[in-house]
């Protein structure tokens, strides 16, 4: 495999073919992708022309940061950033993102084709919970988009996981992705499809459509609705959001696997860099062996 003139052995290909991966995934097709990994201790965008930005000033007061172990554990064995999600209290609160270099897609005049990925974990005993809004002013009445449900399965409507794919106190990778062009919704947890299908509101410009740029204002909500009947929301630890403004695939989404301490999109920096320097250090001491082997054998 060649890349960018570095010629890497089957030795090395695995490494190589994941770092290709996570590149391609983050960079493909001309879409626009945003990512949030709160390691900075607040809302800061940490890829992507876009923003996160709470959506009232009790959701600032209420909404904490910090760092996996103790009571929350850790990613894969690794200390991981996150922002704690608390019950909240009014239909004025939750986090607003707006995606500042995403159109219009799928043939229509909003957003149809997109992908939504969370690092997330969902403490205590299950409760319904909002995790994201298709209608950023939440309205009384107005129900959200995707849910977790009391059974811990994971959808909307009529397009719900089995039971018990989501458990307590335990870190998931979440994705769910609308191709609106074809009217459909499919749902992942750690790369495994779990849900699909079609359902009233799910066609072109339908329910599930979201905001662009070329509409003032937020895009999407996240962790609230306008359901008065009762509070859906729920306590939960996120490490990570993403945003992709195409429908991803399933080898992608297969790809990207579970969740992952340093982010969803695109591993920190230095991770991607100590994997690089690795490979071409190990390159460079192969060469210089056979280099030394062959004048032996010359000589």
């Amino acid at each position: 495999m060649k890349m960018r003139g570095f010629v890497f052995t089957s030795r090395f290909q695995t490494a190589a073919f994941a770092i290709a991966g996570i590149l391609v995934v983050a960079g493909e097709s001309g879409a626009a992708n945003y990512e949030w990994t709160f390691n900075s201790g607040n809302l800061s965008t940490s890829l992507g022309n876009g923003t996160m930005t709470y959506a009232d000033a009790q959701t600032s007061t209420l909404t904490t940061f910090g760092t996996t172990g103790g009571g929350v554990p850790n990613i894969g064995g690794q200390v991981a950033s996150y922002v704690r999600v608390p019950v909240l209290p009014n239909i004025g609160n939750g986090y607003l993102l707006t995606f500042n270099d995403t159109g219009p897609n799928g043939g229509g005049a909003y957003v149809n084709q997109y992908t939504v990925i969370y690092d997330i974990l969902s403490p205590g005993a299950p409760n319904w919970t909002a995790l994201f809004n298709t209608n950023p002013g939440n309205p009384a009445g107005n129900d959200a988009d995707f849910y977790f449900a009391p059974d811990r399965s994971v959808g909307i409507g009529s397009i719900y996981s089995s039971a018990g794919v989501i458990a307590s106190d335990t870190w998931y990778r979440i994705a769910f992705v609308a191709n609106l062009s074809s009217g459909t919704m499919t749902y992942y947890v750690n790369g495994t499809q779990v849900a699909a299908g079609s359902q009233g509101g799910s066609g072109l410009d339908g329910r599930w459509s979201l905001n662009s740029n070329l509409d003032a204002g937020a895009d999407l909500l996240l962790f609230n609705e306008g359901d008065t009947s009762g509070n859906y929301t729920h306590e939960l630890y996120v490490n990570s959001v993403a945003f992709v403004d195409r429908a991803m695939t399933g080898g992608e989404l297969s790809a990207l696997g579970g969740p992952n301490a340093v982010g969803i999109l695109v591993p920190e920096p230095t991770a991607i860099s100590m994997v690089l320097l690795g490979l071409l250090a190990g390159s460079a001491i192969r060469k210089r062996s056979k280099s030394a082997s062959a004048d032996s054998a010359r000589r």
